[in-house]
């Protein structure tokens, strides 16, 4: 599962290495991609979602991976339904608070351009170039804008999840939340969303908690450090590969 503004295409490079060993979903949460939009926007209603999706697809249990914001949900999910997940992966995310402040100028950015006086896509990554220098960014931010015929629209409900926000950031879990399956939690090495002085508070959480640093990637984990990525998950899913 993806992280805020993100989508399920966002895991289409490691979804194609598991494949080779494991039947793969990727998921886009409410709110995003192809997903429904709905004005809640919580994690618990995100959890829920997954467990309607697993039951419809009659899938009794699976490994989960989620990264950011799928990684809380992901978290919510294992003690929700603990019978469900064989063996949790979280990516570069904590069960904390963690500052609202840090999205909301983004968001506002893409609620700032006016998509009916919009003529191109290159207009909008222009306009999102004055409030937002880093171009790679930009683009991730512009896959959720989509065009038809001649009227641009987000993909993404960035209203809602900008009013959403503060839950969103929020802890995922309560006091007494446990999921006491296997864990392993990878960390960016340039990333400040996990780090190492967090790792007594997942225990609390998630008791056999497994740790790894890939040193040269930021939050993007799964993108920035590919290789090491799916390396890690070798290691902790058991995949004999060569």
């Amino acid at each position: 599962m993806h992280g805020l503004l993100g989508s399920s295409r966002n895991w289409r490079s490691i979804a194609k290495e598991l494949g080779t060993y494991f039947q793969v979903h990727c998921l886009d949460l409410r709110n995003h991609g192809n997903s429904f939009h709905d004005p809640e926007a919580s994690i618990q209603g995100m959890s829920d979602d997954l467990l309607r999706y697993l039951d419809d697809h009659e899938i009794s249990n699976l490994n989960l991976c989620g990264h950011s914001l799928g990684g809380k949900v992901a978290m919510r999910f294992a003690c929700d339904s603990p019978s469900r997940v064989l063996k949790l992966i979280i990516a570069d995310i904590a069960p904390r608070d963690y500052p609202r402040e840090h999205h909301i100028p983004t968001l506002d950015s893409l609620l700032d351009i006016n998509l009916c006086q919009l003529s191109s896509r290159k207009q909008a990554d222009e306009l999102l170039s004055e409030k937002i220098p880093n171009w790679a960014f930009r683009q991730f931010l512009l896959t959720n804008l989509i065009q038809n015929e001649d009227t641009f629209k987000w993909r993404a409900n960035i209203q809602v999840l900008r009013d959403s926000i503060g839950q969103l950031s929020s802890n995922p879990l309560n006091n007494g939340d446990h999921f006491t399956g296997p864990c392993l939690f990878v960390r960016g090495g340039k990333s400040g969303y996990l780090r190492s002085e967090h790792e007594p508070d997942i225990i609390k959480y998630f008791p056999a908690a497994e740790f790894e640093e890939l040193p040269n990637a930021g939050h993007d984990v799964h993108v920035e450090d590919r290789a090491g990525f799916l390396s890690a998950l070798d290691k902790f899913l058991l995949i004999p590969r060569v």
